[in-house]
């Protein structure tokens, strides 16, 4: 395991360190945002050497005062959008729980787009309206309206892993998994002899 020095943050480094987590997350340089090791040379020019730049760029990524100003900065973005852990799971019920009745009338009649409630809108990934008709005699113009839906596997998928629903299989698998791979440790061990 690494040893990893006590960064003292005096006034010099808590800046760098600061300086640091606001290159790492919100860099208008795509080459600096979300790569410790560019943001540690940006702010250390004299480091030229990648691979010597790469341990101190994790020491400084792992210092308490970046990880707080990460989060902080990750906060007041989830504020101003309005992301929550709750919102995010609603969508992605919304998304895994989508009845494609909702989008007819008692009739069978597609819905008007206006008509539709919040959670089938939610569950539609795009639109295509394409003008139909009206060219030639006794033809009347339409309008066609093709929904797609977001992938309902996939949300389900990750419903099921926000609920844990997993565990129990995965804990099941570890047992086969490691029976499985002494099994074949032991038949190449037959084959070589």
């Amino acid at each position: 395991m690494a040893q990893t020095r006590n960064l003292k943050p005096g006034p010099v480094l808590r800046e760098k360190l600061i300086r640091f987590a606001d290159l790492y997350r919100g860099s208008p340089d795509p080459r600096l945002r979300g790569n410790k090791t560019a943001c540690y040379m940006a702010i250390h020019p004299r480091c030229k050497k990648y691979t010597s730049a790469s341990p101190k760029a994790c020491e400084y990524f792992n210092h308490p005062i970046v990880q707080e100003r990460l989060q902080e900065t990750l906060d007041a973005v989830s504020r101003e959008s309005d992301i929550t852990q709750k919102r995010v799971l609603q969508e992605i019920a919304r998304i895994g729980l989508f009845d494609p009745r909702k989008l007819f009338d008692n009739t069978g009649a597609p819905l008007p787009i206006t008509k539709l409630d919040d959670d089938v809108a939610a569950a539609i990934s795009g639109i295509k309206v394409m003008q139909t008709g009206g060219g030639g005699e006794g033809e009347s113009p339409g309008t066609v309206i093709e929904y797609k839906i977001a992938d309902k596997n996939s949300a389900l998928e990750k419903l099921m892993k926000y609920l844990g629903a997993y565990e129990k299989d995965n804990t099941q698998k570890l047992g086969s998994l490691a029976d499985a791979l002494i099994a074949g440790i032991n038949r190449t061990k037959e084959l070589d002899e």
